[in-house]
């Protein structure tokens, strides 16, 4: 069965119980079986460079915004402190990673 089949078939289970918790299993099931949309990615878990410069007298400096760590030199496409992808490249890499890690 692949993952599709396996989505499909937990949301059509909704609708063929009565029983409230088993309702509930096959609307978790299928949530967990599909996987994130890049908006959903960028909402939950990106995060951006904040230029520190003035702050710091003009050295180099910029400041993750999800963990507020400050890193001095150039801007990485992830946070070296919490991984938060800071690109959209970088989510786009976060988006491949999940659903190969969902195909297993």
């Amino acid at each position: 069965m692949t993952r599709e089949e396996a989505i499909k078939f937990a949301e059509h289970a909704v609708n063929m119980t009565g029983i409230s918790e088993v309702k509930e299993f096959y609307r978790m099931a299928a949530a967990a079986l599909t996987p994130p949309t890049q908006e959903q990615v960028n909402k939950a878990w990106r995060g951006e460079w904040e230029d520190m410069r003035e702050a710091y007298n003009d050295v180099p400096k910029r400041r993750c915004s999800r963990c507020k760590r400050v890193f001095i030199g150039p801007d990485t496409p992830f946070c070296e402190a919490c991984g938060a992808p800071m690109t959209d490249e970088a989510v786009e890499m976060v988006m491949e990673a999940l659903f190969e890690s969902r195909a297993d």
